[in-house]
């Protein structure tokens, strides 16, 4: 047997506030628990005993106090006594049924109570409501003399399924009940300062017959209204959703739709943005997990996008799920460990990011959850939304406030803007210069001098920078690969602009061996960066030389042009010595070895080039070209006269004798290391007595020659004085 009490009750959700309407829950067999803290703290056991599969309506001040609470048929008070007129309510005896507790517009002690129960053993009580005043009692409550157990219009055949929300004008309230029978409808009763309006809005349900096994079920599922009030979930053993009209009270169904033909579902919640539905799910056929939780993407357009959607969060229970004034949603944690409750962290997040973790209260022993515990109704609403951007764009934000703001500020987390980082416009837009997370707030000030504050972590994405290289050039037949470099959470799409081939690849790297010019996108979430790459092929190049050796005396340039069988090599080179004593070469390209090479030895010297052709990053054969280095004939010259001592005032003729002299020889004389006379092989001259007299012979011969130039030997002049004759 399945049963649910819920209340709903007034959420305020600005902590300058209180906001401890829905801080008390109490469920199950004794369960009960306390938000007064922010975080959910075990209750005391209720002195009242707890019944299978009923979570009860527990009615709180703004200051999180206990008012009221129901269970098994009796209104109890905030010390947890009945009140005098709060027994034989007509909650149901057993089995399912729902009850919601709201506060009456406009007033602060007069509650509405409305209880359903079904066929289930012989219950035919119905949607029925009752009237609590906190005034009575000496302020402990009571039930309203004459208002007790009320029939409603069309509630007779209602089924165990109740919801609430608030009306669009954010003062009234809307309560939603189920009529089954053929077909199934929606009746929404409206809740005002003036009372209750008891003839309902009637909306149709695609749900035309019951889908259970008999004609009496005594399990329905639980129903659902968005917090944003624009979305209704009902779930049983197919699960329907609906659009909801807070204006107008209407339920439009979108459509029907079943997970799995193996389980029942049991309990459905949306995450506080409406962004994302959960379902629990009794799995009737083995293997086990015999209770699952499903996460659905509430953006899909379709039931079958929308069944497709479906991620599995996790094992779970048979559980009703409900969110809680800390945005979390909390759910029972299976059937053998009934003492425990789980809890989505993040519901508003895809996927495993929800943070689902099991087990996380203890209810204490004896103590079950059951099927969870109490909705309630958010009074005031205020969410920001935004576009997500690139650095270097303009973010636009939207705003939904309700009611409507007195005044409104805008704080987007963007100090080095200056000024531009404040805005009062109810449309703003900012722009960010640079990548990152930014803290984005909104103050608001509604019509009543209520103040608000929002926040929100606006993610501003950082344009991908993808590198390619340079253009590339590869053999005909081998392959190459580009890599658009890490990225991280980024999408890759490869392209081949030159085919007109568009996703070719879409992975970090492409390999291919087929000319074209490449194009990668790299996409993170909305933000792209691209670049092109050109690849060529070429066949392979090689040297075409024929002779791949040759002499060269020393002084003398290799000068060996390179050639090859394809236009556009380029020849690279890498020197080695192979023998004797040689200077002058070195690595590198072109098309010309034009290096002068040295041989510093008395033999001759070889230096090997190893020559590699290449096209691009296509590359030939490498071959090898031997140059040998002779060392070449010595340049040398000897002077001489016919005697280097004379009589003072005689001229002394002096002649040079060259070896290797070439054609053209240079002689330069000098007479005590300066130079003199002209270039001549022969000089004449008066000397002094102990000048020194040599020549330097420059030979014009400059390849295979050594010792040039040469410098000869020197001649010391002895000058007697000449003696006057006497007798």
């Amino acid at each position: 047997m399945k049963r649910l009490s819920i209340f709903l009750l007034l959420f305020i959700s600005i902590s300058c506030f209180p906001q401890g309407e829905h801080n008390n829950w109490y469920f199950g067999w004794y369960g009960a628990l306390t938000f007064n803290s922010g975080n959910p703290v075990v209750l005391p056991q209720p002195v009242f005993f707890g019944r299978q599969h009923v979570h009860y309506p527990a009615v709180s001040d703004s200051l999180g106090n206990l008012l009221w609470t129901l269970s098994n048929g009796v209104v109890y008070d905030r010390n947890l006594n009945m009140m005098p007129n709060g027994q034989d309510m007509l909650d149901g005896p057993m089995g399912p049924s729902q009850n919601i507790g709201i506060l009456q517009p406009g007033s602060n002690h007069i509650y509405y109570l409305f209880t359903v129960s079904n066929e289930y053993h012989g219950n035919t009580a119905g949607l029925r409501y009752s009237v609590i005043d906190m005034d009575l009692n000496g302020g402990m409550g009571d039930i309203v003399t004459g208002m007790k157990n009320l029939t409603l219009p069309y509630g007779d055949s209602c089924d165990a399924q109740l919801s609430a929300t608030r009306h669009h004008n954010n003062k009234d309230v809307w309560f939603v009940a189920v009529r089954h029978g053929k077909p199934n409808v929606y009746l929404s009763y409206l809740l005002t300062a003036s009372g209750l309006n008891t003839n309902p809005v009637i909306s149709p349900s695609l749900l035309t017959k019951n889908y259970h096994n008999s004609e009496i079920t005594y399990y329905r599922g639980y129903l659902k209204i968005s917090r944003d009030g624009n979305h209704l979930s009902r779930s049983d053993s197919l699960m329907e959703l609906c659009w909801f009209n807070d204006l107008n009270g209407l339920v439009t169904p979108r459509f029907i739709y079943h997970v799995n033909d193996a389980g029942t579902y049991q309990g459905s919640e949306f995450s506080k943005g409406a962004n994302y539905l959960y379902v629990s799910q009794t799995w009737n056929n083995f293997p086990p997990p015999f209770f699952r939780l499903y996460q659905f993407d509430m953006s899909s357009p379709d039931s079958i996008s929308f069944v497709q959607s479906r991620i599995y969060i996790g094992d779970s229970a048979m559980s009703n799920l409900q969110i809680a004034p800390d945005g979390k949603i909390y759910l029972g944690y299976e059937l053998w460990q009934i003492e425990y409750m789980s809890v989505i962290n993040d519901p508003s997040l895809p996927g495993a990011s929800c943070g689902y973790t099991k087990k996380v209260i203890h209810l204490g022993t004896f103590r079950r959850h059951e099927n969870g515990a109490s909705d309630f109704i958010e009074t005031y609403k205020l969410f920001i939304f935004n576009d997500d951007k690139c650095e270097s764009d303009s973010v636009h934000f939207t705003s939904y406030i309700w009611p409507a703001a007195d005044s409104i500020r805008w704080d987007f987390g963007d100090p080095a803007s200056g000024s531009a980082n404040y805005s009062t416009l109810p449309s703003p837009s900012h722009y960010y210069a640079s990548a990152g997370n930014y803290l984005v707030s909104l103050y608001v000030r509604h019509d009543d001098n209520r103040t608000d504050t929002v926040w929100k972590t606006v993610n501003i994405h950082a344009y991908p920078t993808p590198e390619l290289g340079d253009d590339r050039t590869i053999c005909t037949g081998d392959s190459v690969t580009f890599d658009a470099g890490f990225c991280n959470g980024c999408e890759y799409s490869w392209s081949a602009l030159s085919t007109g081939q568009m996703n070719v690849a879409n992975s970090q790297t492409f390999t291919t061996n087929e000319a074209g010019i490449y194009k990668v996108d790299v996409i993170n979430v909305k933000c792209m960066g691209s670049d092109t790459v050109q690849l060529v092929t070429t066949p392979v190049p090689q040297v075409t030389n024929t002779q791949l050796a040759k002499p060269i005396c020393t002084g003398e340039s290799t000068n060996i042009p390179l050639f090859g069988n394809e236009p556009g090599i380029m020849f690279h080179w890498m020197p080695t010595l192979t023998s004797g004593s040689v200077s002058g070469f070195s690595p590198d390209s072109g098309l010309i070895i034009n290096q002068i090479l040295t041989n510093n030895g008395a033999t001759a010297g070889v230096v090997t080039y190893h020559i590699t052709p290449r096209i691009g990053d296509c590359a030939g054969t490498p071959v090898d070209y031997a140059v040998t280095v002779n060392v070449g004939d010595p340049v040398d010259v000897t002077i001489a006269t016919a005697g280097n001592t004379v009589c003072a005032g005689t001229m002394v003729t002096f002649t040079a004798t060259p070896v290797n002299p070439g054609a053209n020889p240079f002689y330069q004389w000098k007479v005590n290391t300066v130079n003199i006379g002209v270039n001549s092989p022969t000089f004449m001259y008066l000397p002094s007595n102990g000048d020194v007299v040599q020549c330097i012979l420059t030979s014009s011969n400059t390849v295979c020659t050594s010792n040039n130039p040469a410098t000869s030997n020197a001649i010391t002049m002895v000058v007697n004085p000449v003696q006057p004759v006497s007798i």
